[in-house]
């Protein structure tokens, strides 16, 4: 009877220890999963950030949109100098260009009665590069 129950009592003790090991594998997993996930932007919010810019991209765009298009990302690059990101910058060539800086030079060559071409370059996932033609 002795036997038995300390028979009892190490299967206790073993079945406890698996299960506090079984909990700190779960929690270091959780930790870690959440480390990453801020590391980087998430696949959302990368199509969230595209997804603001896709409307003013193509041929035939108007002067009054590629004007909403550099004041975006005017606001994007001033945001990003503010919370000191440097990796979000919007760099915009050709007319109306915007330096990585966020400042703006040839600004008045967009004109709102023109159609302009409007492309993009991705990098990492982001749309970073604009081309106004």
């Amino acid at each position: 009877m002795e036997n038995a129950s300390k028979a009892l009592i190490i299967a206790g003790s073993i079945l406890i220890a698996i299960i506090i090991i079984s909990l700190g594998v779960m929690v270091f997993r959780n930790m870690s999963g959440s480390v990453q996930e801020n590391a980087s932007l998430t696949k959302e919010q990368m199509v969230a950030f595209n997804n603001k810019i896709l409307p003013y991209i193509g041929n035939n765009v108007s002067g009054s949109q590629v004007n909403a298009l550099i004041q975006y990302a005017r606001s994007v690059n001033q945001k990003a100098i503010n919370d000191q990101e440097t990796g979000k910058y919007i760099t915009i060539t050709g007319k109306g260009t915007v330096s990585v800086n966020g400042t703006t030079v040839n600004y008045t060559l967009v004109q709102t009665g023109k159609y302009y071409n409007v492309s993009g370059e991705y990098e990492d996932g982001l749309l970073k590069k604009i081309n106004i033609s």
